[in-house]
């Protein structure tokens, strides 16, 4: 019997020490109410506390060690201008190689002469074409009506991939089509068109929305297509080819590169100035520059 109320003035004096550390100004109840899930609910006026518990079991381990998905095959959930912003870098190189490319090929395919082949006089070229247009132009149909809207639906991927809405993403693929690349790279090479700055955004956006659910129901499925892994693997990346190659460039790589443009002559680049100024230039608002930063 000594032994019992001895214990349980113990009990009783750890409880009234712990009891010291709270607010005594505010009522608390310990009870077992019947809407809580667990043995006893500590509850005042204001605030209600549960315990929350993390069970393990053999279906649902928890692993620590698992690597979360890449942005090409899962999506941002929230808008990430740096990952759209080296999607945009990955582009501008995919697209210098397009044009590369196309000027290998035969005229009947690209329409382009032997003077717009010619890389001298660019600027003034540029400049040409671009007071021309925008024109209704003689391209292939194949080029005009399948290939222009799917990659106005590669840049729209390439926007909801970084978490951007179905209309931020067609603001994206309008302003790469038209300014990036109808005003911009293929300007360089015949006039701007009609057909090019209408459909590659609008057609691109319906497309690229398409390709945006099939792929993540590809992924949701398996990845696999016809029972294959290989053909599902092709699937995913003509549904995500930018993604795919900015992937593969930035994780064999393992670097970042960083392109700033300097718009103001000389500012904060003084050790460009100083050299130009040691070489004989002069310091007037001719000097402009870009800055590309390489990581490795």
């Amino acid at each position: 019997m000594l032994k019992r109320c001895i214990a349980t003035s113990l009990f009783a004096a750890s409880g009234a020490a712990s009891a010291i550390t709270l607010d005594n100004t505010m009522p608390l109840n310990l009870d077992s109410l019947s809407n809580c899930n667990l043995e006893y609910c500590i509850s005042d006026s204001t605030y209600s506390y549960k315990a929350t518990t993390l069970s393990l079991s053999d279906d649902n381990n928890l692993d620590l060690d698992a690597n979360p998905m890449p942005l090409h095959l899962n999506p941002s959930s929230e808008e990430d201008w740096d990952y759209l912003m080296g999607q945009t870098y990955t582009i501008l190189g995919l697209s210098v190689a397009t044009v590369g490319l196309m000027t290998f090929l035969p005229e009947s395919i690209t329409k382009w002469d032997e003077d717009q082949r010619d890389l001298s006089k660019l600027g003034k070229k540029w400049k040409d074409n671009v007071s021309d247009g925008p024109v209704w132009d003689r391209d292939e149909h194949f080029l005009n009506y399948i290939m222009h809207p799917y990659f106005g639906g590669v840049y729209y991927t390439a926007a909801r991939h970084a978490g951007y809405d179905e209309f931020d993403s067609f603001l994206y693929s309008f302003t790469m089509s038209a300014f990036f690349w109808e005003y911009g790279v293929e300007a360089f090479a015949e006039v701007p068109s009609w057909q090019d700055l209408f459909i590659t955004p609008f057609f691109g956006a319906v497309v690229g929305e398409m390709m945006f659910e099939a792929e993540q129901d590809l992924i949701a499925s398996g990845g696999e297509v016809w029972g294959s892994r290989t053909m599902g693997d092709v699937s995913l990346f003509f549904l995500n080819p930018v993604g795919h190659i900015h992937y593969w460039v930035t994780d064999a790589w393992g670097g970042e590169a960083e392109l700033n443009f300097n718009l103001d002559p000389w500012y904060g680049n003084q050790d460009a100035a100083q050299y130009a100024l040691n070489a004989g230039a002069d310091y007037d608002t001719q000097y402009y520059g870009a800055t590309l930063k390489i990581s490795f």
